[in-house]
C-alpha cells in the first residue's frame, strides 16, 4: 500500500512539474510590451511624463478636437495617470476614463480606472496617483467621449507608451 501511495505521489508531482514548465518557458518569450500604434508622443520634461497627443485637423465630424493620455512614474512604486478631452464647442456631456493598465507577458490588463465628468463643456481632464508593483511594464489607456442632445456618443481612443517600474 505504501508503495503504491510512493508511485501516485512521484506521478502527481511529475504532473505538476510538467504543466508548470511550458508556462515559465513562455512568459521568458513574452515579456516585451508591443510599441504604442497611434498619436504623437510628447515629452514633457516639467513633470516627467510622456503625453499621446492625438487632435483632429480642421473642422471635423466629430465633436471632439482634441484628445491625450499620460502616464508618469514617481517615487515610491507610483505612477500618475491623467487624461484629457477638448471639443470644438460646449456639450452637453464629456468625459474621459482613464485605464491604468498593466503588460502580463501577452496582453494589456485592466488594473484601475478613474472617470471625470463634465456637463455644459468644452473641456474635462483629471489624474491621480495609483501604487504598482516593481518588475512590470505599464501603460495609461483613456477612452474620450463627448455628446451634445440629439446626437450619438462621438467617442475616441488614447493610449500611451509604456513604462516599466523597477
Amino acid at each position: 500500500m505504501k508503495k503504491s501511495a510512493r508511485i501516485l505521489v512521484s506521478l502527481m508531482s511529475l504532473l505538476v512539474f510538467m504543466t508548470c514548465l511550458p508556462c515559465v518557458a513562455a512568459a521568458d518569450k513574452q515579456m516585451d510590451p508591443p510599441p504604442m500604434a497611434e498619436g504623437t508622443a510628447y515629452l514633457d520634461m516639467q513633470n516627467g511624463i510622456e503625453i499621446n497627443l492625438h487632435e483632429t485637423a480642421g473642422t471635423s465630424s466629430s465633436l471632439i478636437k482634441q484628445w491625450n493620455c499620460a502616464i508618469g512614474e514617481n517615487s515610491n512604486r507610483k505612477v500618475s495617470i491623467s487624461g484629457e478631452t477638448i471639443t470644438y464647442e460646449a456639450v452637453d456631456y464629456l468625459d474621459v476614463e482613464v485605464f491604468l493598465q498593466c503588460w502580463n507577458g501577452s496582453d494589456w490588463v485592466n488594473v484601475t480606472s478613474r472617470i471625470y465628468k463634465n456637463r455644459d463643456s468644452f473641456y474635462v481632464s483629471g489624474s491621480d496617483f495609483i501604487t504598482v508593483s516593481k518588475g512590470y511594464s505599464y501603460r495609461c489607456k483613456a477612452i474620450h467621449t463627448a455628446r451634445t442632445a440629439g446626437s450619438n456618443d462621438h467617442i475616441k481612443t488614447s493610449v500611451s507608451n509604456a513604462i516599466m517600474i523597477q
